[in-house]
């Protein structure tokens, strides 16, 4: 769901190339069946984002003020779609492509003289995993499987599972028969986590004296929605950097 209100089929399959600014989304096969179709042309008129041939290089001072910070800024990285505009009345909208990962925001801006920092607003609702079923399985035996339409046949879901002896935490990846393997460790609790995107999805506790045998449903909600609260832009000489799925996506004022 945009902040606009309209609602968006969302794909989890990743899009196709891009080139520049464009995006041209693809479908792999076996996905979900949801599709986040954003036609994102950089917003050549009307408001929105455009496409600039020549991009001038812009040095800003670390204390500049807020009419010198605002303005139309694009990413122009290998294999990185993005462009961010930062309003004046301090109204911001953003869009990324990255990989697998296709994405959107808008909402509130603010400047502290070093950072620009992001709050979606309206907040999204998270994607989230909810329990289905728990069957009984063997001892130390774990799997879990997602109702239909699901990720697609044999797709291994990722999860976070805790040690029920340590309380440390780590990574699991299920088998294409949904089995958990946690390389012997008894685990108290699983987080599934959503795909593509790899956040935490759910905390589901798991009984030490017994399997468990997990049927989740899967709620999309406003998955493609970026829930910023305060994310920071750092200032550079060349723009503003944000840190985003382990990368440095590079912002370059393009105009005013």
């Amino acid at each position: 769901m945009t902040a606009g209100g309209t609602a968006l089929p969302v794909n989890l399959n990743p899009p196709a190339s891009k080139v520049g600014c464009k995006t041209q989304s693809g479908d792999t096969g076996g996905g979900i069946g949801l599709r986040l179709d954003v036609r994102f042309s950089c917003f050549a008129e009307h408001g929105a984002f455009g496409v600039a041939m020549q991009l001038p290089t812009l040095l800003f001072a670390a204390a500049a003020p807020v009419s010198t910070i605002a303005g139309l800024y694009q990413a122009h990285q290998m294999e990185v779609g993005a462009a961010l505009e930062l309003k004046v009345d301090g109204h911001f909208r953003y869009q990324l492509d990255y990989g697998a990962v296709s994405e959107h925001a808008e909402g509130d801006w603010s400047f502290d003289g070093k950072a620009v920092r992001l709050t979606t607003r309206p907040a999204p609702q998270p994607s989230s995993f909810e329990l289905v079923r728990d069957d009984p399985a063997p001892a130390g035996e774990l799997a879990i499987s997602i109702e239909p339409p699901g990720f697609g046949e044999g797709y291994r879901l990722d999860a976070i599972g805790t040690d029920g002896v340590t309380g440390e935490k780590g990574r699991v990846t299920s088998d294409e028969q949904g089995r958990v393997g946690a390389g012997g460790h008894k685990l108290s609790a699983i987080d599934p986590l959503v795909p593509v995107y790899g956040v935490v999805g759910g905390h589901f506790p798991l009984s030490a004296d017994r399997g468990h045998r997990l049927l989740l449903r899967f709620h999309a909600n406003d998955l493609g929605t970026a829930a910023f609260d305060g994310e920071p832009l750092s200032l550079t000489d060349g723009g503003l950097v944000l840190n985003r799925y382990d990368s440095e996506i590079r912002f370059i004022r393009v105009r005013p």
